[in-house]
């Protein structure tokens, strides 16, 4: 990986460039850039997971539970004060290291195979914890530099030192376990020794892993307790404001209150022992209040991919009244969505999320969530159920589609899959080899799909496509329309928007676009949005059109330099816009740039009404990567 940042403009510029291709198809340009952003991430995590070592050292923990990672590649060290990291063994180890000098862990660099302390820039040794460790941040930058404090790191040879492929796969050469501690074994063949508890446990009984219970407001619980008979005392030290609790040992319960007046969101209880030997033990419980009414026929939801090596998908709901409820779904159960979110629908009183990466990241470290298919009560947002293990043979599934629990369509790098929730059973669709990286649509309880120019239709109960029905030119979007039929974009020359006949495939009216682009960019949702037979469409730029379809008008409502005014640090767009069906109001995400710019972003809402552009509400900051904007009403 010479010459990264190179590179990656390179990558950056050809992907933008070459975007503007219809036919073009980026995906290996794009999996080269999050592979970049894959590994760097996953290096800064190795980071902090070394510190997290050495802290736990120092302040005296022991090791409660060691598993090891699905790709055997390392562990998940969990410990007394129900914090937990991961810690990767064997590989590469990296040019930045660490080394003890009485009794202090230092980190280190190597240099033409010479290893020496690593200096701030007052002359003095970095500490990798302790309270000098808060005054000198060891991290990595966008570019892929090891830095202090954001400032990049030189050499022997005085030269930045930057990561490269083969470089800093891991801190340690190999872990090993015993009966009584764990040995993280250096790169010098020293090694941290921690002690593993003696059969003293304290935990909360939950079906979940991380435990967490919803509430009504005013609602008593009895939260399950289990201890070791060596927890010589109990007490809770913390709980949410307003909440009241109180500790029946002999039972081996909490019991838990509500306030009447408890709002929407999470929080936190926290149960602490001590054991005979003065340690002291953690139990966190989440605690929750029921959602309202989350199929409100006004309400908004943006669905966030996450970072992909550091966090988990979550879930954004504004209400009707422009109320953001952020982080929905673990608000509502405790644990969070799965990595790489990318797509969601909703059938009656159920919502089906699709996670690309499930609980193991992209890089292969295990996470802690739903996995890759989550299903929900739409109106409540509390967890029916869940699937990964059973999705194992989808290849970064992207895309869902449900006609009931016994049809679900799951698009992946392979094509289309039918998913019977019942009986576990997973079977390719033949037919859909190649079906694009995008939203599909329900219209007549059948599901379409598209490949190329070719529209495919998918049925009930079959592992087959029904119908395939060419369009003339490369499909960009598919999209139910309020009569019931399918609205359908396509590019070349001309390029059509067309109105086609959910029952028997027939095209029923195409309009030429003469204004703009139909194109569908990089992004993985339709060119194209429509409210009744008003529809907006971008060409992934940041103009907006209005297209009319009975009168065959199109009409630029936005464009780039007004929305620039508008929407100041709107760097760039983040898929594509949405219509409001019942408000006409039109949604747009946007970020500010890659690396860390993507925690500056915008879900700006315009109308479009009047003889100019407003901006209507613009929710800040919000955002991380956001796979797409999805409307309740639209789902009937």
């Amino acid at each position: 990986m010479k010459n990264l940042v190179k590179f990656l403009l390179i990558l950056l510029s050809f992907t933008f460039v070459l975007s503007s291709c219809e036919d073009y198809d980026d995906s290996f340009l794009k999996s080269q850039i999050e592979n970049i952003k894959t590994e760097l991430e996953g290096l800064k995590k190795q980071v902090t997971s070394v510190e997290g070592i050495v802290e736990a050292l120092n302040a005296g923990k022991v090791i409660t539970e060691i598993e090891e990672l699905s790709n055997g590649k390392g562990y998940k060290i969990s410990f007394n004060d129900a914090t937990s990291i991961e810690v990767l063994r064997g590989g590469n180890t990296s040019a930045v290291g660490i080394k003890e000098e009485e009794s202090v862990y230092y980190w280190t660099l190597t240099t033409n195979g010479t290893t020496e302390f690593l200096l701030d820039s007052g002359g003095s040794k970095v500490p990798v914890s302790g309270k000098d460790s808060k005054t000198a941040n060891l991290s990595i930058d966008t570019e892929g530099y090891w830095t202090i404090n954001g400032k990049r790191i030189k050499d022997a040879n005085n030269d930045w030192v930057k990561f490269t492929k083969g470089d800093g796969d891991t801190f340690f050469k190999d872990i090993i376990e015993n009966d009584e501690s764990v040995i993280f074994v250096l790169t010098d063949d020293s090694n941290i020794t921690i002690s593993k508890s003696q059969g003293t446990f304290l935990l909360f009984e939950s079906q979940n892993e991380d435990p967490s219970f919803v509430f009504k407001a005013g609602e008593r619980q009895r939260l399950k307790i289990k201890f070791s008979s060596d927890i010589k005392s109990m007490e809770i030290v913390s709980v949410p404001k307003g909440w009241t609790t109180n500790i029946h040992r002999p039972d081996k319960y909490v019991e838990v209150v509500a306030p009447e007046n408890a709002l929407y969101g999470i929080g936190e209880v926290r149960l602490q022992g001590i054991d005979k030997k003065g340690l002291v033990y953690l139990a966190i419980a989440k605690v929750s209040i029921a959602g309202k009414d989350f199929s409100d026929p006004m309400g908004v939801f943006v669905l966030n991919e996450g970072n992909m090596t550091t966090e988990n998908g979550s879930l954004i709901y504004i209400d009707g009244g422009g109320n953001v409820f952020d982080y929905a779904y673990k608000n509502i159960n405790g644990i969070e969505l799965g990595n790489v979110t990318q797509d969601l629908f909703i059938r009656g009183d159920k919502m089906y999320i699709i996670a690309q990466n499930g609980n193991t990241n992209a890089v292969g470290l295990d996470f802690t969530n739903d996995g890759k298919l989550v299903i929900a009560n739409s109106k409540t947002m509390e967890r029916i159920t869940a699937y990964n293990d059973e999705l194992v043979a989808l290849s970064w599934p992207t895309h869902v589609a449900v006609l009931d629990d016994d049809n679900i369509f799951l698009r992946d790098n392979n094509g289309v899959h039918h998913f019977n929730s019942t009986s576990k059973e997973l079977k390719f669709v033949e037919g859909s080899k190649g079906a694009k990286k995008n939203t599909m649509a329900v219209a007549d309880n059948k599901v379409f799909a598209f490949s190329g120019s070719n529209l495919l239709v998918m049925e009930k109960n079959k592992h087959a496509v029904s119908q395939t029905v060419n369009m003339g030119g490369a499909i960009s979007g598919v999209v139910k329309s309020e009569d019931g039929n399918i609205w359908v974009a396509t590019t070349g020359s001309p390029q059509k928007i067309s109105k086609v006949n959910s029952k028997t495939y027939e095209i029923i009216k195409s309009n030429d676009i003469t204004q703009g682009s139909l194109s569908g960019s990089m992004y993985a949702t339709p060119s194209i949005t429509a409210k009744g037979n008003i529809l907006y469409y971008g060409g992934g730029s940041f103009n907006v059109y209005r297209h009319n379809f009975d009168t065959g008008e199109t009409k630029i409502v936005l464009d780039k330099a007004t929305f620039k005014s508008m929407v100041p640090n709107a760097g760039m767009l983040y898929n594509t816009m949405a219509v409001h069906p019942n408000t006409g109001r039109v949604y747009i995400n946007t970020i500010k740039a890659y690396g860390w710019d993507f925690l500056i972003n915008n879900i700006s809402v315009f109308n479009f009404d009047g003889a100019s552009p407003v901006l209507e509400a613009n929710y800040k900051d919000y955002t991380h990567f956001p796979a797409g904007i999805f409307f309740p009403a639209n789902f009937n």
